[in-house]
């Protein structure tokens, strides 16, 4: 059996709540591919004695802190968040809500063992600093319309966002029309996609 996973015999059992099949699939090839001894379980993720659950609160219709601590009280297991999203804000809120890891779809198979097998060591994993924001600077957008797009990119809506960085909503709409302006968009999933293409 492969050291990094388990490590007494038993098969590592990391579960995927609350993503479609393609996803829970997606996981499940990335682990066999690494040769660890390891269970992938989908939609039975929180009933089943697993050792890790890996959930993606970003995008979802209610918060992230919400979401998180619904999943983080559905579970003994420790929580890794496992998103597309790479934003330091992203990762800071998901570890502060109780994940005890933060690691972006975009890791190779070995790099996802790695982090499962970390945090169910008690160890807290975050992506590396050259993965992570800041990114003020890019397209001249300051250090507050950063964070803006940053939250836009996690899903959140303008109210959620005012509540978030304690300003006005009509704050946050003034940052949203001069952050459309200077990555030249016109409407919010213009937006998301090009902060996702820029590693928000």
């Amino acid at each position: 059996m492969d050291e990094r996973a388990r490590g007494n015999g038993s098969p590592l059992a990391v579960g995927v709540y609350d993503e479609p099949e393609l996803i829970v699939s997606g996981v499940d090839g990335m682990l066999s591919r690494s040769h660890a001894d390891v269970v992938t379980i989908g939609a039975d993720a929180v009933g089943a004695p697993v050792d890790v659950l890996l959930c993606d609160p970003i995008g979802r219709s209610v918060g992230l802190e919400d979401y998180l601590s619904v999943v983080v009280a559905l579970t003994a297991a420790p929580v890794v968040v496992f998103t597309w999203s790479k934003s330091l804000s992203s990762v800071r809120r998901s570890l502060a809500a109780g994940a005890r890891g933060f690691v972006s779809k975009s890791v190779s198979s070995d790099a996802l063992l790695a982090a499962v097998a970390a945090v169910h060591r008690g160890e807290t994993v975050t992506p590396p600093r050259r993965q992570v924001g800041p990114h003020t600077g890019v397209a001249d957008l300051s250090a507050r319309e950063t964070e803006v797009l940053e939250l836009i990119c996690e899903g959140m809506s303008n109210l959620e966002i005012a509540e978030q960085l304690f300003v006005s909503v009509n704050s946050v709409k003034t940052y949203v029309r001069q952050i459309y302006q200077k990555i030249e968009v016109t409407r919010r999933a213009q937006a998301v996609a090009w902060g996702l293409a820029h590693g928000f």
